[in-house]
């Protein structure tokens, strides 16, 4: 169903996006994706539309094409620069062009550029990606919308274009079906998000929504891990290497007991105003219990974060019966009130908390991860000496940040919806914070006939591991294709001597049915981080993977490209979250378990009115910031700001021949407007000069730069006055003998 929804801009023109159909497979441990993106222009204009979007932190994208007016095309993994310039070329030469880029883990951005009036286009983009186990359950886990995040993103990381978007009209509605093939064909399923309706046939379970969602939440697939299923392997060839692909579940026949040694456990918890509703009535309840389960020598402490953040004591202190309950009066009281979500300050107080030296030292953060400052972040965490133990809580958690601020520190992560059990996952979260992690792990691949294939241990990046937790492996190796893969890993389970003891664990490993290159690519994209980033991009652009240096580019050359102009930007808005900020609620909502039919109908209250009493317009929400001008006026000072103030996106109007002095009225440095002139002395045409200059302009100001819109119109402008790359060539090398002299 991919019926028209009605949405419009500001300015009121009907936006491009219409509906999203969804379609999966999932085999194992192993789903692969197929997204679908319609869109339609009705305006009387051609149309660029910018569309920033969330995918799993961990999804490879696997290829790119689009369908206009019948006619199918492929997209090309390049190189950053080269799919830019590609795509900026298409868009002034009247053609059409779409380029899917990586902006950051698990956040991209799609640009669909010069969609003619009147014309549909269907994008269709694929990602494959491996799952993890986490105790008895699988989550296939896709999001569907971003939250608004707290603070203004930095400099550099994302052009303002690609800056989510949100409207409180926004209502796209999307399919989604899953076919479940092999062991998890037959298991038990809960989706605690959407109600969905299933059925079995010819072994393959396949799962669908009812009917057509709005996209205002991520959808989460629950399954059961089948009785005596201990993990899985596939090999396939791809055309020099023999690739494995091993998933294993590291456990006892009997759960160890927890180590008894004391540690301190510092809790922060997110109250900003993202997390009012479902997420933090959640919270507070296992907030409760999991200080109920401290033991006397344990250390703690509490911090309370929003605009601001609260220590619950100075410094950390014993989980002795006054202090808990000292914590219990707080948390009985935990509301969503504190602003906004100054998240880098809260966690900097909790690593100055003083704990007793020697005393290991973890952290339990709850939130809702929805902060643009994630890089600082991050490096903060990671010097800390702090393991991270992240619980994501809400109906569109960032999802990505959180699962790398956990990995990174060397401790786990987990996600909860508000229809889950939540106290329950939160407690059992915690409870691996007292669990001994596995170590020194190793894999041994064997052919049929037990001959050792290879042993190698885990990479880096996979060797902090729990019982109960997926290791997924990949391993390239010359030889027959192995039939059975043992993981060996030692860990401290003996609860009499409390030594380092040696464990194992063996799967079956079998071919790949229709493969095409997918393992191999699935394994030269888990290699990327272990290499240079020259390695890197060249691995990338031979197995066509997108990497924050590499874009997928097509281009559909049009016949019948008029007079048009540059194409009017349409950003498209996400949808609120249910149950973030307070807008509408998740929990007690329909649910879908394959064992018990839901009795009650999902409701969702329209939206309502926003007050906000806080005087920082950090706390308001980005897309209700643009309604309001936080900023006073500044004249401008400079060429840049010159050119983007007298040629705004809305003004397609051209920009004529400009002369050496045009520059110098506009603010040019006057370093530049002396080697114009030098330049034009020595016989060089002064318009095409001035282009050539405009067109490096970006290339010299990284911190000034022209706006999109102008530089797509100095673009044009070359194209018209026929600027050379010679005398590109010419002014660059000059500007750089400049900048070299002034150096000195």
């Amino acid at each position: 169903m991919n019926s028209e929804i009605g949405l419009t801009s500001l300015s009121g023109e009907q936006v491009a996006l219409e509906s999203v159909d969804i379609t999966a497979k999932l085999t194992g441990v192993l789903s692969e994706v197929e997204i679908k993106q319609h869109y339609q222009n009705n305006s009387t204009t051609n149309i660029e539309t910018v569309y920033t979007f969330p995918l799993p932190i961990d999804a490879v994208l696997t290829s790119l094409e689009i369908e206009i007016n019948g006619e199918l095309l492929q997209g090309h993994v390049k190189a950053n620069k080269a799919a830019e310039e590609d795509y900026e070329e298409a868009i002034v030469s009247g053609d059409t062009a779409v380029m899917l880029s990586k902006l950051n883990d698990g956040l991209y951005c799609i640009n669909l550029g010069n969609l003619l009036a009147g014309e549909a286009a269907v994008i269709t983009f694929c990602y494959a990606q491996l799952h993890q186990w986490q105790a008895d359950s699988l989550r296939f886990y896709l999001p569907t919308t971003i939250a608004p995040k707290y603070g203004v993103p930095q400099q550099g990381t994302i052009a303002e274009h690609q800056i989510p978007q949100h409207a409180l009209a926004a209502s796209y509605k999307s399919t989604f079906s899953i076919s479940i093939e092999g062991l998890l064909a037959g298991t038990a399923i809960h989706c605690p998000t959407h109600e969905i309706q299933h059925q079995v046939n010819d072994q393959i379970m396949r799962v669908s929504f009812n009917s057509p969602q709005p996209m205002d939440r991520d959808f989460i697939l629950e399954l059961a891990k089948p009785n005596g299923y201990v993990g899985e392997g596939y090999w396939a060839n791809d055309g020099e290497h023999t690739v494995a692909l091993t998933s294993f579940i590291p456990t006892l026949e009997t759960a160890p007991a927890p180590k008894p040694e004391p540690r301190c456990v510092k809790i922060v918890v997110d109250c900003s105003g993202s997390m009012a509703g479902d997420s933090i009535k959640q919270a507070r309840i296992a907030l409760i219990e999991i200080v109920n389960k401290l033991k006397s020598d344990d250390w703690f402490n509490i911090i309370l974060f929003g605009s601001h953040h609260k220590q619950l004591f100075n410094e950390s202190v014993l989980a002795t019966s006054a202090n808990i309950q000292i914590a219990q009066r707080q948390l009985h009281n935990l509301e969503a009130n504190l602003g906004g979500t100054e998240m880098k300050s809260a966690l900097n107080a909790a690593y100055r908390s003083q704990t007793p030296t020697g005393l290991p030292t973890d952290l339990l953060l709850i939130t809702d991860g929805q902060i643009w400052d994630e890089d600082q972040v991050i490096n903060n965490a990671t010097q800390s000496n702090h393991r991270h133990f992240v619980i994501g809580v809400g109906s569109a958690v960032s999802e990505a940040f959180l699962s790398k601020l956990a990995t990174l520190t060397q401790g786990a992560s987990d996600f909860v919806t508000p229809n889950e059990v939540m106290s329950t996952r939160i407690v059992q979260h915690f409870k691996r914070i007292k669990q001994t992690p596995l170590t020194d792990p190793q894999l041994c691949l064997s052919d049929k006939y037990s001959a050792p294939l290879c042993f190698d241990p885990l990479p880096a990046h996979k060797s902090t591991l729990f019982l109960g937790d997926t290791v997924n492996a990949f391993t390239l190796y010359e030889g027959y294709p192995a039939a059975t893969a043992d993981l060996y890993y030692e860990g401290e389970f003996n609860q009499a001597e409390y030594e380092k003891e040696m464990y194992g664990a063996t799967i079956t490993v079998t071919q790949k049915q229709n493969d095409n290159g997918l393992l191999a690519r699935l394994a030269a994209h888990d290699r990327l981080t272990q290499v240079s980033d020259s390695e890197a991009l060249e691995i990338a652009e031979k197995y066509q993977l997108i990497t924050q240096s590499t874009s997928y580019i097509l281009v559909k050359n049009n016949v019948h490209k008029g007079n048009a102009g540059l194409p009017q930007l349409q950003t498209i808005a996400h949808q609120l979250p249910a149950g973030q900020s307070g807008f509408g609620a998740v929990a007690n909502s329909l649910m879908f378990s394959r064992s018990a039919a839901p009795d009650t109908a999902c409701t969702q209250s329209a939206p309502i009115a926003i007050h906000c009493e806080q005087s920082d317009p950090l706390d308001v929400p980005l897309f209700l910031r643009k309604l309001v001008d936080f900023d006073d006026f500044e004249p401008t000072k400079n060429l840049a700001e010159h050119l983007n103030k007298e040629f705004p996106p809305e003004n397609n109007m051209g920009m004529s021949e400009f002369d050496i002095i045009d520059l110098d009225e506009r603010g040019e440095d006057e370093a530049i407007i002396d080697m114009l002139y030098q330049l034009e002395h020595s016989g060089y045409n002064e318009q095409k000069l001035v282009a050539a200059w405009l067109s490096l302009y970006n290339e010299f100001n990284p911190h000034n730069k022209f706006s999109r819109h102008v530089t797509r119109l100095v673009r044009v402008l070359c194209k018209e006055l026929d600027v050379s790359e010679s005398l590109v060539e010419v002014v660059r090398e000059e500007v750089q003998q400049q900048t070299a002299v002034a150096s000195q």
